[in-house]
């Protein structure tokens, strides 16, 4: 019995012991511990400048749990979270160089944070933009006061930290500044364009930290770029090829002594053929549209198109001319079609013709008379006449202005070589031959100078 009771009491005193025991855990016990933060580069790590665009890696201990992400910060107050063990960053500077300090804390599947962040120290050093002109897009020697400039600015630090672009014409002495997502500039006479001399266009990207690239220039040093002056209202635009020279000077006299026997020095000549089409801007729009808008009314002549050098510049035509009747513009177009044509239905964009004929009228006999409509003078091939001539295939409301008087095989109906896209105030007059191969009798200059004057309008 005494056995039994002393047995009793050491097992009252154990239990007593182990319920106070269970019931105050020691002083600073923690059931979940923090976790630990570690960057790739331990602290007082030599760390030398780098770019503005930095990558930044960093891990993470929990002893007793698992660690489900990170928050960091680049002023120990605003913090982000991330689940990922790295992240790259675009550290905005405000002058040539700077140092950021970086703190970085696991965040535990409990919750809990690291109290004691890893944190380092990185110098970055800001590295200048650069901008270089399109290649492909150069100033042409000679232009009217437009020209359109073409450029890609590039910053190691990244191309967006280009905040803007300054230009200037003919000097540096005074800069103008635009925003940096613009990459494109066309500059007239208000821009500072200088007529009747050489114009020189510069160009300068600056940073977000105000840092500058090269100035570059176009033309470059060893090129001129020279502005003429716009004369009259009438753009008077050649397109013949320089295969033989007598049919080229044969064109180029009629349409000059058409227009200087009604508007002597009021119009402007522009030759798209010469030295394989120098003269052509190579940013077509808005270069090329916005010279067309100098003027009122265009005159563009062309060859026969007996041969693929010799073809009217439809290309051209079609990038340009949309653009500019949208702005009122107006124009005569005169011109043999190719010899051969692929396909019907997309000629051209710019003159309400569906197709043209497969047939063409060889050879034109000498003083053949064309005509149609009998308000318009009668004319008259002279020699050489038209030759390989194809017939327009309009669509409505085109209305016809010229057709030939040739019997089949050609068209019963004859064969339509002149139209205007309405038969009142029309827009566009489109003729399928060369006008100044049938002016045997001098009505082509009266039919000109009617189309410009009568039918779009145009006075000086």
């Amino acid at each position: 019995m005494k056995i039994f009771l002393k047995i009793l009491l050491t097992f009252t005193a154990v239990s007593v012991i182990l319920f106070y025991s269970c019931s105050e855990l020691p002083e600073g016990f923690k059931s979940n511990s923090a976790p630990e933060t570690y960057l790739s580069l331990f602290p007082d790590s030599i760390i030398s400048p780098q770019k503005t665009r930095i990558k930044i890696s960093w891990w993470g201990d929990d002893p007793d749990g698992l660690v489900q992400g990170y928050r960091f910060s680049f002023d120990s107050l605003n913090w982000t979270f991330t689940p990922n063990n790295d992240s790259t960053f675009l550290l905005i500077i405000v002058g040539n160089d700077s140092t950021f300090r970086f703190w970085v804390s696991a965040v535990d599947n409990e919750g809990n944070i690291d109290p004691t962040p890893a944190t380092n120290l990185y110098p970055v050093y800001n590295s200048p933009p650069d901008v270089r002109f399109n290649l492909g897009t150069e100033i042409p020697d000679t232009t009217f006061p437009v020209a359109s400039f073409a450029w890609t600015g590039t910053d190691p630090d990244g191309d967006n930290t280009i905040k803007y672009y300054h230009w200037a014409l003919n000097d540096t002495n005074n800069w103008r500044r635009i925003p940096g997502n613009i990459n494109l500039i066309t500059l007239k006479l208000d821009s500072g364009i200088v007529p009747n001399t050489n114009n020189v266009f510069y160009l300068k990207a600056e940073d977000i930290a105000g840092k500058f690239s090269p100035v570059r220039r176009m033309p470059d040093s060893t090129r001129r770029w020279f502005v003429r002056p716009k004369t009259g209202n009438i753009l008077l635009i050649n397109d013949y090829f320089r295969t033989a020279p007598t049919d080229v000077n044969q064109a180029v006299a009629f349409y000059r002594n058409a227009l200087d026997s009604a508007y002597l020095n009021a119009y402007s000549y522009l030759d798209i053929k010469v030295a394989n089409g120098a003269n052509i801007p190579k940013i077509i729009n808005p270069m090329f549209v916005e010279t067309l808008r100098l003027f009122q009314c265009v005159i563009w002549f062309a060859n026969r198109g007996n041969s693929p050098v010799d073809n009217p510049n439809f290309e051209l035509a079609q990038q340009s001319l949309p653009f500019y009747f949208a702005s009122g513009g107006k124009i005569f177009f005169s011109c043999g079609f190719p010899n051969t044509i692929d396909a019907q239905g997309s000629i051209i964009n710019f003159a309400p013709v569906d197709s043209v004929t497969f047939y063409q009228v060889t050879t034109m006999p000498l003083q053949t008379q064309i005509s149609w409509d009998p308000s318009y003078p009668i004319l008259e091939s002279g020699s050489p006449g038209p030759d390989r001539v194809r017939g327009i295939i309009f669509r409505a409301p085109a209305y016809p202005v010229y057709k030939i008087p040739f019997n089949p095989p050609y068209d019963t109906a004859r064969m339509t070589v002149c139209i205007k896209d309405s038969q009142t105030n029309p827009k566009v007059v489109f003729m399928s031959l060369p006008l100044n191969r049938v002016n045997f009798n001098g009505n082509a200059t009266v039919f000109l100078r009617r189309i410009i004057s009568t039918e779009f309008g145009i006075t000086n």
